[in-house]
């Protein structure tokens, strides 16, 4: 069987993906924070303030990444993988791959790039992006970066919700979901490189994988 390196991401895909990950690690730290201060300081302090808006920003960095990353999806030239993730097509497969993941079955079909439970997780995901923008802004009393003052333009959300208290639920489910996924993501990542021999886990990091025909 021969093996051959090929390029897998490219410099675009990985630095939007890092992005991701360290705003998403930005917002779950400042966000554990602000709701439960566990550095000496209080409400009022500096290291709120500081937390605060570094939250903000790593929002908003979070977002237009998500934006960033439709545009890629369709205008990439390196790879416009908008197709992979066809929610019709996708759902047809699940059954194969989840009897793969369950020990059902030792193998599953060849994808292009995302197995169907990997592009409907990716999907969902970028839906709670958006979930949890909504719910942050509607959380948000104050001014964006201390100077923008921020008009309660999504209280609407908070009235869908049901409420404030019920708004910040959801905010902080969202929080957890993005961090048990990561957690999942990884080790997917890592038990899949390490079964295949492929290098899935460097992949991201060098952008290329180890391809076997």
């Amino acid at each position: 069987m021969k093996e051959e390196l090929v390029r897998d991401w490219s410099f675009g895909y990985i630095l939007e993906h890092w992005i991701r990950v360290v705003s998403i690690a930005v917002l779950a730290f400042t966000g554990i924070y602000i709701h439960t201060p566990f550095i000496a300081g209080g409400p009022d302090s500096t290291i709120m303030a500081s937390m605060r808006f570094s939250h903000f920003v790593a929002a908003y960095v979070i977002v237009l990444g998500l934006v960033v990353r439709v545009y890629m999806a369709f205008k990439s030239t390196f790879d416009a993988d908008w197709k992979d993730f066809s929610i019709v097509e996708n759902l047809k497969n699940v059954p194969d791959v989840l009897a793969y993941y369950l020990f059902i079955k030792g193998s599953h079909k060849d994808y292009r790039r995302y197995n169907p439970l990997q592009a409907l997780a990716y999907l969902f995901t970028g839906l709670v992006i958006i979930f949890t923008a909504f719910t942050g802004a509607a959380l948000y009393h104050g001014k964006a970066f201390g100077i923008i003052p921020c008009p309660d333009s999504f209280r609407w959300v908070s009235n869908l919700l049901g409420g404030e208290s019920y708004t910040r639920i959801w905010h902080i489910l969202a929080m957890w979901y993005f961090i048990v996924f990561m957690l999942a993501h990884v080790y997917l990542a890592v038990t899949i490189s390490m079964i295949n021999k492929d290098r899935t886990l460097t992949s991201i990091f060098t952008g290329y994988k180890l391809k076997k025909h």
